[in-house]
């Protein structure tokens, strides 16, 4: 009898990733907790990028992009933040500083359109959003746009909201809440 048939358990060792020279099994181990690091620190990175938002009423300079609203319109001083699962007219997709060099704006009304043509373009161009959503079937509108005199005194900015569109009723021949989350970050 062979020395391999006598000892099953040597001809075991000698197949599948023991068989491999130890030069290789080094670099496949190697190369895995390359891979593994690199998932957990994406994930930590986009854990760490995701805004903490809170939910429950909320004034609207605490308003995060992300957080779905309740409430309608852009007006309001405080919202009602919700799960994105749970019905909302509305749902908060970013910050933009209105702040153009070389224009002087002259009324609170050209700030308000410059804004909303802003809040616009983010749609227009998918920006902040999911790349399967429709531009046909949402608006947006600008929350919490300055006024001339907030924005002589510093504040330049304005959260834009998507919500369903308005003048594109659903069957029934209204408008409907949104029931799903329509944010997608931008990569830092």
């Amino acid at each position: 009898m062979s020395e391999a048939q006598a000892n099953p358990a040597q001809d075991d060792a000698r197949t599948g990733f023991g068989g491999l020279p130890p030069w290789l099994r080094i670099g496949i181990v190697a190369a895995a907790t390359i891979v593994v690091v690199l998932i957990v620190s994406v994930i930590i990175r986009i854990v760490l990028q995701t805004p903490a938002i809170s939910f429950g009423p909320t004034a609207v300079d605490e308003l995060e992009p992300g957080s779905c609203l309740v409430e309608p319109g852009g007006d309001e001083a405080t919202y009602t933040v919700v799960t994105c699962g749970t019905a909302h007219q509305q749902q908060v997709i970013a910050r933009v500083d209105l702040a153009f060099p070389g224009v002087d704006y002259t009324a609170d009304e050209s700030l308000a359109i410059f804004a909303h043509e802003t809040c616009d373009r983010l749609l227009e161009y998918r920006l902040f959003l999911t790349s399967d959503l429709v531009k046909s079937e949402y608006a947006t509108i600008a929350i919490d746009a300055p006024t001339l005199a907030d924005y002589e005194a510093g504040r330049t900015t304005t959260l834009c909201a998507v919500l369903d569109n308005p003048d594109v009723p659903k069957e029934g021949g209204k408008s409907e809440d949104l029931t799903t989350d329509v944010y997608h970050p931008m990569p830092q």
